[in-house]
């Protein structure tokens, strides 16, 4: 593993970053019922874009996007298992990794293939 060298200036130049963005974050949502009505805003709006709560997600391997709280990215996920005791993964660099999604949706590529499967 390689270390990146930062200098002072630019480190400085970081933390004020972080400092600003945690001001912005205290300034928008002052105390915790702030925050969880934020979140519950963005949920709302996340499902008015088609997306649903992970226990309902296709059970039958079937890759789907997913969003996990406190990740800003849409991932490849599928749900192995039996319900509710099997578990979700997440595909990422080739490999597998264990997931908690709070939302799913149809990955673009499986919509038209679920739709007829739903037809039948």
């Amino acid at each position: 593993m390689s270390l990146i060298k930062v200098d002072s200036e630019r480190m400085d130049d970081m933390l004020a970053m972080i400092e600003r963005a945690k001001s912005k974050r205290a300034e928008a949502m002052p105390d915790e019922q702030a925050a969880i009505d934020q979140m519950f805003e963005a949920y709302q709006r996340l499902n008015e874009l088609g997306w649903n709560a992970a226990i309902y997600c296709p059970k039958n391997g079937t890759i789907f996007d997913a969003i996990e709280a406190g990740s800003t990215g849409i991932h490849k996920c599928h749900y192995h298992g039996e319900w509710p005791t099997g578990s979700w993964w997440v595909h990422a660099a080739g490999d597998l990794w264990p997931s908690r999604p709070c939302l799913w949706r149809l990955a673009k590529a499986e919509a038209p293939e679920m739709a007829r499967e739903a037809r039948r």
